[in-house]
């Protein structure tokens, strides 16, 4: 059973009051009973005196049996209590509570303590039971006559009754002031300690309030002793404590806000490799989807090249670079700064700042790419061109038709030079320049039968039909007119290139909530679906050879993509090898104007 702070406090109380009682009623009975016997002593001898001097005025020689019976029962009447004549051969004279008749029956008293001792010092005393009477007694003796032949000795009997009557009396009176004094003790115990443990549960209180990062309650310090100091104090450290956690949680929420701004992902660990720390711009790039704080880091990053990295820099108390890739959900390129956290003497951790190098690794390749491929695609109309001049220049019989041949071939390729710079500079200027010029409500439809329109008359596509597949009414688009009708020629001429020979192109218009889509339909050999994804990059050409035999500079669909992202739309490919590609592309509604407006 657990007891509160007050009971345990009151059962001190209890047990101190409880043995300074006992200790007091033994020591006091003791006391008094010695006091009380001393007293009554010294009253029985002035008594005994008394009546010695009494006996000596009489002729006690010449008192017969009779005479000295009747003079101790007169005596013992008037003191009050059992008066014996002893002769010195310790036969009985007289008794006040024995009748005549019956003294030559009583037992000699010669051996008799008090007797020999009064006879011998001139007083004697003792305590025994009379089996005469059958009572307890104090028993006191003087001799009488002329010393040193005495005549007899004079003896009084005071029954023991008498002080213990009054020696009870006298302990239940401490007894009860006793017990009035130890529950007194109890009340006055019972108050203070409720009042003492009410200050310490108060300041126990606020203590637990404190630890759950409250601090908002003050004690109240109504004394001045040692508790109003203790309250004092905690009140002081509870400012001092809200003080410094405003502090620890402003610095905590600044640096969590500068981590989290930061584009670079940033680790913490301890020297055991555990997570204590991490940022937004770290959970995103490892695609964490949990908390992490407590885990170890190899299970979070698995990366042998940082774990060596992260333990070479506890080791060696020097920090490191290191180059790694990921995979989580995607794969990533990374490069990371390992700090040693903590007095390189003696390091409690490491930092480790995360640099997502993915998007620059693929920017470095696409460059690398787009000068490969723009050097390759200006490299043979160029050789071509070059060899041709050549041959004209070094040819002095060469016949007019063969020159004329020559000529072709070099303006064909020039043409092809001329178209290759133009879709640079067009997508150049798609890419560099926000689309918000010339835009203007317009009809899809219309564009769709326009573009449809040109390729019909138009001749050198192996005698492709161009189906459409149109809503009878449709909401218009805000885009710039000439190039969403750049983008679908683009993708009309992709598909009349690659569709199947002679096989139908279908042009599907679908209106949606939002946005309106554009579908151009061939009936080709269809692009792998590990192809799909880099169709529209630039240069990028499933079937390389066939691609540049038909004229293609590979610019066409990174244009369209290019010209419909400018219009906040999208474009995306689905194709199934051996069937067709479906060509897509989507833009958003134009906005109604409120009632009343132009």
């Amino acid at each position: 059973m657990k007891l509160s702070l007050q009971w345990k406090w009151m059962m001190a109380i209890f047990t101190a009051g409880a043995l300074v009682l006992l200790l007091m009623a033994f020591y006091l009975g003791s006391r008094l009973t010695g006091y009380f016997e001393a007293s009554f002593e010294n009253r029985w001898r002035r008594e005994l005196r008394l009546a010695g001097q009494q006996l000596a005025a009489t002729q006690i020689d010449s008192l017969t049996l009779a005479d000295a019976d009747h003079w101790s029962d007169t005596t013992g009447e008037i003191l009050g209590m059992r008066v014996t004549l002893v002769d010195l051969d310790g036969f009985v004279q007289g008794d006040s509570e024995i009748s005549l008749a019956d003294l030559p029956e009583i037992e000699n008293h010669g051996n008799r303590p008090e007797i020999r001792q009064a006879i011998a010092t001139g007083f004697g005393k003792s305590r025994r039971f009379s089996t005469t009477i059958d009572r307890d007694l104090y028993y006191l003796a003087i001799p009488f006559g002329q010393p040193p032949d005495y005549s007899g000795v004079l003896r009084i009997a005071v029954q023991a009754s008498e002080i213990e009557d009054s020696l009870s009396q006298i302990r239940q009176l401490v007894w009860v002031a006793g017990g009035m004094g130890f529950t007194l003790l109890l009340i006055i115990g019972f108050t203070m300690s409720r009042s003492f443990a009410a200050q310490l549960l108060q300041m126990v209180a606020a203590a637990k309030q404190m630890a759950r990062r409250d601090f908002s309650t003050k004690i109240n310090v109504t004394t001045n002793d040692e508790l109003a100091v203790l309250g004092t104090a905690l009140n002081q450290m509870g400012e001092d404590l809200q003080h410094h956690v405003w502090e620890i949680t402003r610095e905590r929420d600044q640096l969590q806000t500068i981590l989290n701004s930061m584009v670079e992902g940033v680790m913490v660990t301890d020297s055991e490799g555990m997570i204590l720390l991490t940022n937004n711009a770290f959970e995103k790039i490892m695609s964490i989807q949990k908390d992490v704080i407590g885990k170890s880091a190899i299970d979070v990053v698995r990366s042998p090249e940082l774990q060596e990295a992260r333990e070479s820099a506890i080791r060696q108390r020097q920090d490191s670079f290191v180059a790694m890739e990921v995979t989580q959900s995607v794969r990533r390129q990374l490069e990371a700064y390992v700090a040693v956290l903590g007095s390189k003497r003696e390091p409690v951790g490491v930092v480790t700042v995360f640099h997502d190098v993915t998007r620059v690794a693929h920017l470095e390749k696409v460059r690398r790419d787009f000068v490969a491929n723009v050097s390759h695609e200006l490299r043979t109309p160029l050789t071509a061109i070059k060899g041709y001049v050549e041959t004209l220049l070094d040819g002095e019989n060469i016949e007019r038709a063969k020159v004329r041949d020559f000529l072709g071939t070099v303006l064909r390729h020039s043409d092809r030079m001329s178209k290759l710079v133009e879709d640079l500079l067009h997508l150049s200027r798609l890419e560099s320049v926000e689309q918000n010029e010339g835009l203007q409500n317009i009809d899809l439809c219309r564009t769709v039968e326009g573009v449809a329109d040109s390729f019909a008359k138009a001749n050198g596509h192996k005698g492709s039909q161009v189906e459409l597949d149109l809503p009878h009414t449709l909401s218009p688009v805000m885009a710039v007119a000439n190039d969403i009708e750049s983008a679908l020629e683009n993708l009309v001429d992709n598909a009349t290139k690659y569709g199947a020979e002679g096989g139908p192109i279908t042009i599907r218009v679908r209106e949606f909530d939002s946005e309106i889509q554009v579908s151009v339909i061939d009936r080709g050999d269809g692009i792998p679906t590990e192809e799909q994804g880099r169709i529209f990059e630039r240069f990028y050409r499933v079937d390389k050879a066939r691609s540049r035999s038909l004229g293609g500079t590979g610019l066409g669909l990174s244009i369209v993509k290019h010209t419909i992202q400018s219009h906040n739309g999208r474009v995306w490919v689905t194709s199934q090898v051996g069937v067709g590609s479906t060509f897509t592309f989507a833009l958003p509604k134009a906005a109604v104007p409120a009632a009343g407006q132009n």
